[in-house]
């Protein structure tokens, strides 16, 4: 009797040893974006096995079938997974703020990387020596719960950009879905709250509408623009004057908008009451380049690739009428220099100079923004476009434009607009002179929009 007693026991523990494995339990662990993450700590609850995970998110621990395991990371919310056929997979997200304005206008930034060696945060917030505020690096403080901070000083309302530098590697904020293209490179954003930073937002007004629109040109293929009409276009008959908004050497027909913030700063500015119903056209300026990267032919080749081809010099600028003909047979428009404005930032304040120079008769507003402009006489005319560039000056004041140019005080481009300003002043040309604070930055061309289109078509 007492061996089948003894007998039926150790049945009892096999059946239950079988129920409840001992040894090594594997898994992986991604965040809510499908990304391993990397010094998860793993442990099973009751129990004293630990573990963490590696950069491709995998673990091994000595867990039991049955068992809870416990994740845990800084800036992530914890998980719990029940081992199930010796293998627990978890999903860690995170819930820490990488970015938050406070009330008084500081910013603080949080970055979860408790093993990293070195963090820092770049972007345009920094005040500099000057009072303004601008480019440059922090070094971020790691706390003892492995979160890195830093907290700036109060800045002022406007749209900023930022990037992390993880142990030397530039990193996007993957917490926050908030990024723009700046040229080939991808870069974080958020606004500080005020009148300036409002403008740039989506408000609750009328909204334009925002078109990609491809158009013949006399170089031999076509090209790309964006174009943003009214609120109202559509419905009405109407005709409408014309803004033609030009982008930099890094940017393409996307620019205006997405750095830009165009087509909100119009909205806002429309529904204010504070300039004219207008269409904003704003074409590709690189005369060999089709359209943005990766919207052209070349598909998702290097972004550089997309302005790789070599065209005549100043060859935008002589077929410029390609897109203004265009925009005139396409859309309900006044074709006429009373309705037409050409402004443009950097190297498209270049192309606006040369532009209203040479078609004197067709734009009666012209905006330099920090613009790459050049007194081009003698040896220095490239083109015939830049050729007895004096003379047609003179024909373009002639029919009394609105001329105005703004750059900042610390901009690189400052000795040549202030060069540029002295050949007019010597022929005594009527013009509008804006100088800000600040360099080449966005911060002034999107204040100088905002000016600029308030004086248009009045």
């Amino acid at each position: 009797m007492r061996k089948i007693i003894l007998i039926a026991l150790a049945a009892l523990l096999l059946a239950a040893s079988c129920g409840r494995k001992e040894g090594s339990v594997s898994g992986n662990v991604a965040s809510q974006l499908w990304a391993p993450v990397a010094g998860v700590n793993v442990s099973v609850v009751g129990g004293n096995a630990t573990a963490r995970t590696d950069f491709e998110g995998n673990y091994t621990i000595d867990a039991a079938e049955g068992d809870t395991l416990l994740f845990s990371l800084p800036g992530y919310r914890s998980a719990r997974v029940v081992v199930a056929d010796g293998k627990a997979d978890a999903t860690m997200n995170l819930v820490c703020k990488t970015v938050v304005v406070n009330p008084e206008g500081t910013i603080t930034f949080t970055y979860p990387a408790p093993d990293a060696k070195s963090v820092q945060v770049g972007g345009n917030f920094f005040q500099l020596e000057n009072g303004t505020f601008g480019e440059g690096f922090a070094q971020m403080k790691k706390g003892d719960d492995g979160l890195w901070t830093y907290t700036t000083v109060p800045t002022k309302s406007e749209l900023y950009r930022y990037e992390f530098i993880i142990d030397g590697n530039y990193v996007i904020d993957a917490a926050a879905p908030y990024t723009i293209r700046d040229g080939e490179v991808l870069r974080n954003v958020f606004v500080v709250p005020g009148e300036v930073g409002d403008l740039t937002m989506v408000q609750d007004v009328p909204h334009g509408t925002v078109s990609k629109i491809w158009y013949p040109s006399s170089l031999g293929y076509e090209r790309r623009m964006s174009v943003y009409t009214p609120h109202g276009y559509e419905a009405s008959t109407k005709k409408y004057p014309v803004l033609y908004l030009l982008h930099g050497g890094g940017g393409d027909e996307n620019e205006w908008l997405n750095l830009g913030r165009a087509a909100q700063i119009m909205d806002n500015l429309i529904a204010a009451g504070k300039c004219e119903p207008m269409i904003v056209v704003m074409p590709n300026g690189h005369a060999g380049m089709t359209a943005a990267p990766g919207e052209n032919s070349l598909g998702y080749a290097e972004a550089k690739n997309s302005r790789a081809v070599r065209t005549e010099p100043n060859a935008y600028e002589a077929t410029f009428m390609d897109v203004v003909n265009f925009v005139d047979k396409t859309y309900r428009t006044y074709a006429d220099r009373a309705h037409r404005a050409v402004c443009g930032l950097s190297m498209g304040g270049g192309h606006t100079s040369v532009i209203s120079a040479n078609y004197p008769d067709k734009f009666g507003y012209v905006g330099l923004f920090s613009a790459a402009v050049g007194n081009y006489g003698g040896a220095r005319a490239t083109s015939e476009m830049t050729r007895d560039f004096d003379a047609k000056l003179e024909k373009l004041f002639s029919y009394k434009p609105l001329y105005w140019i703004a750059i900042g005080d610390e901009d690189f481009l400052y000795e040549a607009n202030k060069t540029f300003r002295e050949n007019l002043d010597a022929h005594g040309y009527k013009y509008t002179y804006v100088e800000s604070d600040c360099g080449h930055v966005w911060k002034n061309w999107r204040h100088y929009l905002s000016e600029f289109a308030t004086l248009l078509f009045r």
